[in-house]
């Protein structure tokens, strides 16, 4: 876990560092960033209609926003994955398509500076993959700034030594204290129905019912739909929410992945909080 103050100061070098930095997204960096995760590249711009802040690590790119409940929510995608760039002029800004291995995602609304930049800098990993999987290993290339703030952290050789992420992982918020579904229906008396997972033309979709067969409201419930791909792997979770939740009542909910290669899906977490004032009668 990063220092906040650290990476502050960190993206203070960065063009358009203070309106970056006026994103409450920020504060989220901390427990998103991994200890030596050094940041290359920050901006604003937009995915699904969401916007938030994208980070280019040495290692990974990430999406960071808050959802309409405020639920902060990552996108990340591991940069030795990725295989193709392709950018696309709107208006004053810019969208970037990233095909990954496993999945694609679209950058919107993009400033046409920082996509140059973030273009050039993924540009060279694309490069540095592809020479990998000819077996013709080569030195990433990064500018030479960059370069020496990067030789100056000592943990770097540990950092570049330890673990590569091979997977593309999609993830948001983890639910602290989350049951498995069954743990959650035992516990919480909930009723888990008519599920159904849809895929059509333009996307998927899972819908299903959750009925509150206890005898207490619960303020909110929150579950985690874990998505995979035709080979089992994870290419996105996302986190539903249903508030004030009353005894025998139910919630239906919709679940749309922005992941195209979501194939399958599984409720892998049940978090639920009682009101703290009873139900009268």
């Amino acid at each position: 876990m990063r220092d906040i103050e650290t990476i502050k100061n960190e993206i203070g070098e960065f063009s358009k560092a203070n309106e970056i930095l006026s994103y409450r997204e920020v504060e989220e960096l901390a427990n998103i960033l991994f200890e030596d995760e050094v940041i290359m590249n920050i901006t604003i711009g937009g995915v699904d209609g969401n916007k938030g802040l994208v980070v280019e690590t040495i290692e990974r790119l990430l999406f960071v926003y808050y959802n309409e409940i405020f639920q902060v929510k990552v996108l990340a995608f591991s940069l030795d994955d990725l295989e193709y760039i392709h950018l696309k002029q709107q208006n004053l800004h810019v969208a970037m398509e990233l095909f990954f291995s496993e999945t694609k995602i679209e950058l919107t609304d993009l400033p046409p500076d920082d996509a140059n930049d973030i273009k050039e800098e993924l540009t060279s990993q694309i490069d540095y993959n592809l020479s990998n999987k000819k077996g013709k290993p080569q030195k990433k290339q990064y500018g030479i700034l960059k370069f020496i703030v990067l030789a100056g952290i000592a943990v770097l050789a540990g950092y570049l030594a330890g673990p590569h992420f091979n997977v593309v992982t999609v993830y948001d918020q983890e639910l602290s204290e989350s049951l498995t579904q069954q743990e959650g229906e035992e516990q919480y008396q909930l009723a888990f129905s008519d599920f159904e997972f849809d895929v059509g033309e333009y996307g998927s979709t899972v819908r299903g019912t959750i009925t509150n067969q206890s005898d207490k409201v619960y303020r909110y419930i929150n579950i985690d739909i874990q998505y995979y791909n035709r080979k089992g792997a994870i290419v996105e979770s996302q986190i539903e929410t249903a508030l004030d939740l009353k005894p025998g009542k139910s919630w239906h909910f919709e679940s749309m992945p922005i992941s195209e290669y979501a194939k399958d899906f599984e409720i892998a977490g049940v978090y639920a909080e009682e009101a703290k004032t009873e139900v009268e009668g």
